[in-house]
């Protein structure tokens, strides 16, 4: 345990603990994390090496980077992977992809699909899911194949939000960004197209932003004047561990029905025109409080921020995701917190002192028919609309390809990628009786399933159901200077016989190529 970054049992429990929900269900923190520091392999080159990095990783952001440049170092010292696949600013090597001079953009503007070479397909130009493509390459890497596999396919979900993001032009064509003093306009639901998921919209504590931060409202207006994403800009973010240093960071962004191309578009149209210097990263939820990265994504975790605050007791107090430690006599509130806090800032109470119409803090969830204490999200049920609390989606499963929760009943698990589907979506596999989510992962099952049960002919290169059609031969290997036993087709082995390429010889066919 010394070689954790971790204090014995109660630093792990800290930091990898299991967290107990209001609905009784049961999850622990960071557990892919967990998974990536729990591999045998990291601890056992931290003990020979001194070099603990790796094993005390902080943050999901840090991981994330320190992930793709692994990749790409194996991909580089893999002679067997000689060919260039080239994303946004990523390099992966493969065996058999490429990408041409478009990068992976689809000509007809797919965004969550990458356009490859496939030189195994007589060097043709295919497109295919990014998040899968991802997975293959990855797997075809020594690296990438001792990844645990939770972490492996959270990299394909975050490259895929990713790059659609990146392939949508980074801003949608009809939004235009803003950024000013209008707090009430991204505080009123009628102000937003659809719902925005918020607990404090509409409840009139948009003014904390104005009388006791430093702040401006940043939002992506579409053609309609309506708000689509909005987020709140701190404009002087002090630096503890750099004295006089400062930071424009952007807060946690909302957007309509929560879409988190929407958010990453914000951010992108925030970095591009200059408005901030880092930003909490899209997708992670209101108690993430030190989830900032920088411009270029490498994470500010470890950073000791505070902010001048000047708030008092009866104050309009809108819930705070990041800066909550109040130290009411310094007017400063913090990201970490001290000793010297009088007062946690992430309440929705609407003051210091509490409100007295506890009405305002509750969601409506019609699914279960109930107010409830945390944002909701849109559901669909038999075609029809709902709202259901965060907290208590059980019932339902996020399907990417209708952009929607939807009931558990309506859909299935692929038992390839492990991504849910709609049922009417279903690929059905005759040879391996199972439903699939997409073609591309009937064809992996169904090569898994020959792998496993069918065998393989070495000399040409496909698998064969029945073992009566394969015949051994004797493959000379130029390497070795020895012959090795392999399969071949009956009717290929006589066919390389008429040919002159295959002889027999004291009980045993061998190949010419070593005489």
């Amino acid at each position: 345990m010394l070689y954790y970054d971790f204090q014995n049992y109660a630093g792990f429990q800290e930091k990898f603990g299991i967290t107990r929900h209001d609905n009784g269900q049961k999850s622990r923190r960071n557990k892919i994390l967990l998974a990536f520091i729990k591999q045998p392999q990291l601890l056992r080159d931290a003990v020979a090496t001194g070099d603990c990095t790796l094993i005390n990783i902080p943050d999901m952001a840090t991981l994330k980077q320190v992930v793709w440049e692994q990749l790409t170092l194996s991909g580089m010292n893999d002679m067997d992977l000689c060919y260039r696949v080239e994303v946004m600013d990523k390099v992966l090597y493969s065996r058999k992809y490429e990408t041409d001079l478009m990068k992976g953009v689809c000509e007809d503007s797919d965004c969550r699909a990458i356009r490859y070479i496939n030189h195994e397909l007589e060097g043709r130009v295919y497109k295919k899911k990014a998040g899968r493509l991802l997975n293959e390459i990855i797997l075809e890497t020594e690296y990438g194949q001792s990844l645990p596999e939770s972490v492996r396919l959270w990299i394909c979900e975050e490259f895929c939000q990713d790059w659609e993001t990146f392939t949508r032009g980074l801003l949608p064509q009809d939004t235009v960004l803003r950024v000013n003093k209008e707090f009430k306009k991204i505080y009123t639901s009628s102000e937003f197209d659809g719902y925005a998921g918020s607990c404090m919209m509409d409840r009139g504590l948009e003014n904390f932003y104005r009388d006791a931060v430093d702040a401006s409202a940043a939002y992506l207006e579409n053609s309609n004047g309506k708000v689509v994403a909005r987020c709140i800009i701190f404009n002087k973010v002090y630096d503890a561990d750099e004295p006089g240093k400062t930071w424009r960071l952007a807060e946690r962004q909302y957007s309509t029905e929560g879409s988190e191309i929407l958010k990453r578009c914000l951010v992108d149209a925030l970095i591009k025109g200059g408005f901030i210097d880092g930003y909490k990263k899209p997708g992670v939820d209101c108690h993430a409080i030190n989830a900032y990265v920088d411009n270029d994504g490498n994470s500010l975790g470890n950073k000791d921020f505070y902010i001048d605050c000047d708030l008092d007791g009866d104050d309009a107090l809108s819930y705070q995701d990041s800066f909550i430690y109040y130290e009411q006599d310094k007017r400063v509130a913090r990201n970490y917190s001290s000793e010297s806090y009088d007062y946690c800032l992430d309440t929705t109470d609407g003051s210091l002192w509490g409100s007295e119409d506890d009405d305002d803090e509750t969601e409506y969830d019609s699914w279960h028919d109930e107010d409830v204490y945390c944002d909701v999200v849109t559901v669909y049920y038999q075609g029809r609309e709902y709202t259901c609390s965060e907290d208590d989606l059980s019932e339902f499963e996020w399907i990417d390809s209708e952009d929607a929760y939807i009931h558990r009943d309506e859909c299935f698990e692929c038992p390839i990628c492990h991504h849910w589907e709609l049922k009417g979506n279903a690929v059905h596999s005759d040879l391996c009786r199972m439903d699939f989510c997409c073609e591309d992962c009937r064809e992996q099952a169904e090569n898994n399933y020959k792998e496993t049960n069918w065998t393989y002919s070495h000399y040409d290169r496909i698998y064969v159901e029945s073992v009566t059609d394969i015949r051994v031969y004797n493959a000379w290997q130029e390497d070795t200077g020895a012959y090795v036993e392999q399969n071949i087709l009956a009717d290929t082995l006589i066919r390389e016989i008429l040919a002159g390429r295959m002889f027999y010889v004291a009980g045993q066919y061998c190949d010419r190529r070593a005489y």
